[in-house]
């Protein structure tokens, strides 16, 4: 079996390669400047793909959906995407229409509802995961922002990968370092060895000024929970400089860093649009 590889292409998107299968994450696929903007500042996404779209679905086995918001699942995708593709996504869904109290609407759902016809949930009744040729694929909490817009934003989720011969994955995915210490639980109870961070800090000033995803501070303190419950973990931090209301930058994130110290900046990955991570599996985390 070839060693697990994170391939980081822009924003939540990457191929994983891992326990013997290429896992497609969250594809936007769109042209640079093809979507609307998010904050009034210029429409999305604010870069361009590093490679073709045709070569980051090349070869794809599966692809994970985490949730449907258009810079995690957009218009490019589901046309490019052959229908048959098996696609895995939480038990979890979001109104299409919040603001007027339109009910959630599963994931599973609006994936079949644009043609994919292989799509299976994660969760079910009484689980919390799926497995699939032996990688078990848990869905756990996560929380799109605070209070009302956190509401808005629907559900969301992170997602843990569990293999034998494999470094335990923890996809943290679109989600604040809530206040009750649910994410800090999802790393006490998982310890994983890689820990995937979205850290862009956005903000959508028409609807809160809170942050609907950890920025470059709440990341620090994640990391450093992180590093408590796995010495050797390895932390790649994604999800910023590729759209218009994501504030905190790679530039952000470094500085918070140098704050907080070497042994931190060691064991974090901040990938180049395009970039390639091995992945570790505890004993050699970092670069």
């Amino acid at each position: 079996m070839t060693a697990p590889v994170y391939h980081f292409i822009r924003n939540a998107t990457a191929r994983l390669a891992y326990g013997g299968k290429t896992f497609l994450l969250d594809p936007m696929l769109s042209d640079k400047g093809a979507l609307p903007s998010f904050a009034g500042i210029a429409p999305n996404p604010t870069v361009d793909l590093p490679i073709p779209a045709a070569q980051v679905i090349a070869e794809v086995d599966v692809v994970i959906v985490s949730h449907l918001h258009g810079d995690h699942f957009d218009g490019a995708a589901a046309e490019m995407l052959d229908k048959s593709m098996p696609i895995i996504t939480p038990r979890n869904g979001a109104s299409p229409n919040p603001r007027e109290g339109a009910p959630d609407v599963p994931f599973k759902d609006s994936l079949e509802a644009k043609g994919f016809t292989n799509v299976r949930e994660i969760g079910s009744a009484d689980a919390d995961h799926i497995t699939l040729d032996g990688i078990t694929i848990h869905q756990v909490f996560a929380r799109h922002g605070k209070g009302l817009v956190g509401d808005a934003m629907g559900g969301v989720n992170g997602l843990i990968f569990e293999a034998e011969g494999q470094p335990t994955i923890y996809w943290a995915g679109d989600t604040i370092l809530d206040e009750a210490g649910e994410v800090e639980a999802v790393l006490k109870r998982f310890k994983p060895d890689v820990v995937i961070a979205h850290t862009g800090g956005p903000v959508v000033e028409a609807l809160s000024p809170e942050i609907l995803l950890m920025d470059a501070a709440q990341a620090a303190t994640f990391f450093d929970y992180a590093l408590r419950e796995n010495e050797d973990v390895q932390i790649i931090a994604i999800h910023m400089d590729a759209l218009d209301h994501c504030f905190s930058t790679r530039v952000d994130l470094a500085s918070v860093l140098r704050q907080q110290g070497i042994e931190l900046q060691n064991h974090v990955v901040v990938p180049d649009d395009g970039e390639l991570v091995a992945l570790c599996n505890g004993a050699t985390a970092g670069r």
